[in-house]
């Protein structure tokens, strides 16, 4: 065999790709042997020339001679493009390889050609779809025409074959949609939208298999190549769907879409996520539903609305360890708005439903401090009923103990003097003592150390 430097290489390759070129776009104008009688290779001296060609550019491609391997497979592909799903395959592997060799553009649009070709005549229109999108995203670089070309593939073959998608497949859509973002080919709504669709690919196999590395990393990429795109911002998200949550209030299968998309985007605090949560609420009412919108409305400072879905989750809630916790946070809200009665009730009804919940034993003692039942005397004996909550609240939840000393140090300076309770025919510590007024509660005798 004659061994050809570089640059004659290059010359030849040039030269046969040229007449590649001329062949491939003339093609419909030739007869083509092995179709024309209805076999894969044709008749007679059809079918041994194709059997020959084949059989010999076969053997140059399994020896990497590419080259000598193009000229007797050119005529199988012209001539008996119907003989093999292997004069595709390898003539699709020759010119990639000829691209990463050269760099010529050309050859690209060959195997595009012989993609083309496949689907003609072997179907498997989406596979063969994916087959030039990988082609083009792998090779087309930052080519507007290519990456534009990859994208109308791969975007088709989602809207008309879904159930081709893998993880991989869903990843490619992802990245060269983020590319023709980039490129100005497209805009925001395409990127979520392919988002939306990746994403949907992935989840649905994970519910199937929630262990399943692949889809997982997948959905991984996928996440991180819309964050990384610059049109995953909340306003954007806002602008694109504000309108479609005001028209179609009731539509949940929409709702449902925006709030997974404001979730997986990280915009929980826009308008627009309340906004979704309020409406899936009211379609399909629930406990975590309300207790969510709840928080959301202290998070905005409207308390009245958080007191409201505070009070429906907890008529909805089964669980009585949740519904305590509910209880807590009702009890809180109550608390800083100063309704101490109100707070001291729901942290009662919260301890009642679970006596490990210390904090709102806490809550019950800070309602009282500060209580106005009476005379001055009267008002300092309200802080030994604090200590006593403040003490039981630490012994059953240890970790508020540090808090809860200091605290315990501050209330205990409020407590009576021993020449004030004198007055009263006070005179030892100890005994009971009952706190009237709103707080009603039974206490002990303690003297404010001097």
């Amino acid at each position: 065999m004659i061994k050809m430097n570089n640059k004659e290489m290059k010359r030849t390759t040039s030269t046969i790709l040229t007449g590649l070129l001329l062949s491939l776009f003339t093609l419909a104008l030739q007869a083509q042997k092995g179709v024309e009688t209805g076999t894969p290779f044709g008749r007679g001296e059809d079918s041994t020339r194709c059997l020959r060609n084949t059989s010999l550019y076969s053997t140059y491609y399994e020896n990497k001679d590419y080259n000598m391997a193009l000229q007797f497979w050119r005529p199988v592909f012209m001539e008996c493009p119907g003989s093999s799903k292997n004069t595709y395959i390898k003539g699709e592997a020759m010119f990639k390889e000829f691209f990463r060799k050269t760099g010529n553009k050309a050859y690209i649009d060959t195997v595009m050609i012989i993609l083309n070709q496949r689907t003609k005549y072997f179907n498997e229109e989406p596979a063969n779809n994916f087959r030039k999108a990988f082609a083009l995203y792998e090779f087309g670089g930052n080519d507007p025409n290519y990456a534009k070309q990859c994208y109308d593939l791969i975007k088709g073959v989602m809207e008309s074959s879904p159930q081709s998608f893998d993880h991989t497949y869903s990843s490619l859509y992802m990245a060269i949609t983020a590319k023709c973002y980039s490129l100005k080919l497209i805009e925001a709504p395409d990127v979520i939208t392919a988002y939306s669709q990746s994403m949907k690919v992935v989840d649905n196999q994970l519910s199937r298999k929630p262990d399943d590395s692949r889809y997982n990393e997948a959905r991984k990429n996928i996440d991180a190549v819309f964050r990384s795109s610059g049109a995953a911002s909340c306003e954007n998200i806002e602008h694109l769907f504000t309108a479609s949550v005001d028209n179609n209030p009731a539509d949940t299968a929409m709702l449902k879409k925006v709030i997974n998309l404001l979730t997986e985007t990280g915009c929980k605090d826009s308008e627009l996520y309340y906004k979704v949560s309020s409406n899936l609420y009211k379609s399909d009412p629930s406990a975590a539903s309300a207790a969510q919108l709840a928080e959301m409305n202290v998070a905005r400072k409207k308390y009245n609305e958080a007191e409201k879905y505070y009070t429906e989750a907890i008529e909805l809630e089964k669980d009585n360890l949740i519904k305590s916790g509910l209880l807590t946070k009702l009890a809180t809200l109550e608390l800083a708005s100063d309704s101490k009665q109100a707070a001291r009730d729901f942290a009662k009804a919260a301890y009642s439903l679970d006596p490990t919940n210390g904090n709102a034993l806490f809550i019950i003692a800070e309602s009282y401090a500060g209580a106005k039942i009476g005379e001055a005397f009267e008002n300092q004996t309200v802080y030994w009923v604090v200590v006593d909550y403040l003490i039981r609240a630490k012994n059953t939840d240890p970790t508020l103990r540090e808090q809860i000393d200091e605290r315990i140090a501050v209330f205990s300076r409020l407590f009576p003097t021993k020449e004030e309770a004198f007055f009263r025919s006070i005179v030892e510590e100890g005994v009971s003592y009952h706190v009237g007024g709103w707080v009603n509660e039974s206490t002990t005798v303690r003297f404010r150390k001097e």
